[in-house]
């Protein structure tokens, strides 16, 4: 089965918007590159044609004053030349190229946004251009600023474009950890919008369907109570023998346990289970359980001393109790044993091995199907795991020389 990979589209967004803005920034910089590179490519052109008609051609005094008012052009003498000379920069900055054109007697000079052409034949001749210069600075500094100006825009638009998928992260996360009251709701009709809306619709379902659940396991619990402490009350007040009085309390003993599972898996998964983990010494959470069901060492013998765990005593208790419950029914041979070991409490049993992987029986009602005698509803585990994992540790399973040992790995 082909599985679809995912990315990011906040992280491939930005990464489009930073090779646009790349793209945009380079496109720009050719271009501009390019407009001068032809500014100077004219201004090589004009000087060449001034040389030639000038100095090739001879024209007269007449022609040579009208041509040069036809292009702009005025001749520079005195400290204009010097100050041409000493702070003018070149036209062209290759130094091969710029040597090519004086060895044609030719040179080009950029001063006061003008261009100046310097002709070499038996005296030194200067013209200055009266036409201004393409201010290539104006215009770079207003591109920057309008390429500013798109990249600042495009960002936002894109921002604002993605702004819908981090609220509906930040729901999704809260929906996560149980809250309920969640509006993941989108105005419009584009991709986002429609993920958005239906996740909502799918929360409203989700939400009246644990309501029901929930209020249905409630009603069920509360009208099992009633009948099993009335059917208490009657078996002391029967007239019965000893034995059939301790089996019928045993009975009734079975099905409040069975109450008190159901109704942990109730709490489990609906989420409502708050946790008030404080510092505990592990041996009395350990005689906490053999107080719940009531057994003594003989069935289950504990190598704790003076370890500490930080846990929610109740809970904590109620899992571990499970572990040892189970463990109990499965053994072939008592005690078991409870230690701990390598920052791990062990609850150690002899007996079979498991007839299916251990994650199977992770799960609610899961049974071994091997013993059909036992009691149970194949929640023992399951609420243990969860339990286990809300307190952030891990539930590990081994079996080793005929005995299954369970690790609480804190």
């Amino acid at each position: 089965m082909w599985k679809i990979k995912s990315y990011s589209i906040i992280s491939a967004t930005r990464t489009v918007g930073l090779i646009a803005a790349i793209l945009l920034v380079t496109a720009t910089v050719l271009a501009v590159n390019v407009a001068i590179y032809h500014d100077k490519n004219n201004e090589v052109h004009r000087a060449v044609m001034l040389y030639d008609i000038l100095f090739m051609e001879h024209p007269s005094p007449e022609d040579f004053e009208k041509y040069l008012k036809q292009h702009n052009l005025t001749p520079v003498s005195g400290v204009d030349i010097k100050n041409v000379r000493e702070f003018g920069k070149p036209l062209i900055e290759d130094e091969l190229l710029r040597r090519t054109l004086q060895s044609g007697k030719i040179e080009i000079f950029v001063y006061k946004d003008h261009y100046y052409y310097a002709y070499k034949m038996h005296d030194m001749f200067y013209y200055r251009s009266d036409e201004p210069m393409t201010p290539f600075k104006l215009y770079i500094g207003a591109t920057a600023i309008l390429l500013l100006l798109l990249l600042v825009v495009l960002y936002r638009y894109m921002t604002m474009g993605v702004k819908p998928l981090k609220r509906l992260h930040q729901q999704i996360e809260r929906f996560s950890l149980g809250e309920k009251d969640i509006d993941t709701r989108v105005e419009g009709s584009d991709e986002v919008a429609q993920v958005a809306n239906a996740f909502h619709d799918s929360v409203e379902k989700v939400t009246a369907l644990e309501k029901s659940r929930s209020l249905f396991m409630r009603n069920v619990m509360h009208e099992l109570k009633t009948p099993i402490t009335k059917g208490k009350l009657m078996s002391v007040l029967l007239e019965i023998e000893k034995e059939d009085r301790i089996a019928l309390n045993e009975l009734f003993e079975q099905m409040q346990t069975h109450l008190n599972d159901l109704a942990q898996v109730e709490s489990l998964t609906a989420k409502s289970l708050e946790l008030e983990p404080k510092e505990y010494a592990l041996i009395d959470i350990v005689e906490q359980v053999l107080d719940m069901l009531n057994i003594n060492e003989d069935i289950c013998k504990s190598y704790i001393r003076h370890e500490k765990v930080v846990v929610d005593f109740n809970l904590f208790a109620y899992a571990l109790k499970n572990l040892v419950d189970n463990a109990i029914k499965y053994a072939e041979t008592l005690p078991v044993i409870v230690r701990y070991r390598e920052h791990c409490i062990e609850v150690i049993n002899k007996g079979e091995p498991l007839a299916e992987d251990f994650n199977v029986y992770l799960k609610a009602f899961a049974r071994d199907r091997t013993y059909h005698s036992i009691e149970g509803m194949g929640l023992g585990l399951y609420i243990a795991n969860e339990i286990i994992e809300k307190h952030g540790y891990t539930l590990e399973y081994k079996y080793t020389s005929g005995a299954h040992h369970f690790k609480v790995c804190l």
